[in-house]
């Protein structure tokens, strides 16, 4: 029993790094990406690819160790408290927070974010967690729309900010896109990290319905390029220069008309822990930009 969780807990945390980066040279090194990547990286990309194997393990770990948390649900939402702390800091840091996770994880993927917004003084933090298996797109995004009402009913007047990791990020951009001017609150920005717009050629290697819809310029990904938020919405997209998961690395630049900026090189899943990728996100969080209530985009 023993040698066999070992081999899983090598395959996890060693070899699907390796792998996925190996994949990532062949296709980087047959497009015009591989002349990119070698002037971004001063002529070292061995040195990136070396710093995103590293950066892949060290967060694969991480996420191992975490994910029981993404059970306890009285951490991903606001206590009983959360009022009375309202009460005692300033108006930009009663805006609420909606933090949306990737596919194979759960809540539990923004425990690094939680404790740094609370530090922060940010008390509305809200995280949505869903389950990858035998399930598609369109039924996750279903129950993100009820659960987002919920949170609606709890921030009446309560200014929003959604931050969507990977698959997150494409329910965060539908659902700034789709929703009507009925909603009870302002969504003041949208922000992805790593999000396959474009979808992933690495969807190939997934398991089940909904890591195969993510394939690149597949249909899923033409369905959801109808649902643009509003231009006067502020969008940012974040990505590493060198993800290992989402392949082409063009597909995770953003529609028109959203702001983009790049990490250091890191690997797919490092973003949710790399302490000045969160400093980014805050500073975005922070300014707070934006007007009135977002109508669909369709």
């Amino acid at each position: 029993m023993w040698s066999v969780i070992l081999f899983v807990l090598i395959v996890m945390f060693f070899l699907i790094p390796v792998l996925t980066y190996l994949i990532f040279w062949y296709e980087a090194a047959n497009s015009a990406y591989g002349m990119t990547l070698d002037e971004e990286s001063n002529g070292k990309p061995y040195l990136w690819m070396l710093r995103g194997i590293l950066s892949s393990i060290c967060s694969n770990i991480v996420v191992v160790c975490l994910f029981p948390l993404g059970f306890v649900k009285s951490l991903w939402k606001p206590g009983s408290d959360g009022a009375k702390a309202d009460a005692k800091i300033d108006t930009q840091l009663e805006m609420g927070v909606v933090l949306i996770h990737g596919i194979f994880h759960n809540a539990s993927a923004w425990t690094y974010y939680r404790w740094r917004l609370k530090r922060k003084g940010y008390s509305r933090i809200y995280a949505f967690s869903y389950s990858s298996r035998n399930t598609t797109f369109w039924d996750i995004y279903e129950k993100f729309e009820t659960w987002m009402k919920q949170v609606e009913k709890d921030c009446v007047g309560v200014d929003m900010v959604m931050v969507g990791h990977s698959l997150g990020g494409l329910l965060a951009k539908t659902y700034a896109g789709k929703r009507d001017e009925s909603c009870s609150f302002i969504i003041r920005r949208v922000i992805t990290l790593v999000t396959p717009f474009k979808g992933t050629k690495m969807a190939v290697l997934g398991l089940g319905p909904l890591a195969n819809s993510l394939g690149y310029q597949g249909q899923l990904v033409r369905e959801l390029e109808d649902f643009q938020p509003f231009t006067q919405l502020p969008c940012v997209a974040i990505y590493s220069p060198i993800d290992n998961l989402v392949l082409p690395t063009e597909s995770l630049i953003p529609p028109a008309g959203w702001k983009q900026e790049q990490t250091m090189p890191m690997g797919h899943v490092a973003a949710l822990h790399h302490g000045p990728t969160f400093e980014r996100v805050l500073s975005y969080i922070e300014e707070g930009a934006g007007g009135s209530c977002q109508g669909a985009g369709a």
